[in-house]
């Protein structure tokens, strides 16, 4: 399943993921991001906090966002807050999850 990316600038904050909270079990995944329905932008970027090692490079594309996770919790539960930025008309917005006064619950990957 795919982590739906939706934009609407004047909210806060302006990019928003659905699931908010993306569980993966231990072991190999790849993770993918894509415009939810009736979305216009590109993808501009995906970091995550503290850059945990089970993270893989993320392949950025204008319609598309990859990582690998190599998850090797065995049966304890990690959150790893994320930021991911999209561009429309020459703005970048980006995802509560990284940096000052940012919500921290609102794009997460949680390894399990």
């Amino acid at each position: 399943m795919a982590v739906q990316v939706s934009l609407d600038p004047n909210a806060t904050p302006p990019v928003t993921v659905q699931p908010p909270i993306h569980s993966v079990n231990q072991g190999n995944h790849t993770i993918t991001w894509e415009p939810a329905a009736s979305q216009d932008f590109t993808f501009k970027s995906l970091s995550f906090a503290n850059n945990p090692s089970c993270f893989g490079t993320p392949s950025i594309l204008a319609g598309k966002v990859t990582v690998t996770d190599s998850n090797q919790n065995k049966g304890t539960e990690t959150d790893y807050p994320y930021t991911i930025t999209v561009t429309s008309n020459g703005q970048d917005y980006s995802s509560g999850g990284v940096g000052i006064d940012a919500d921290p619950g609102s794009s997460i990957i949680k390894n399990k």
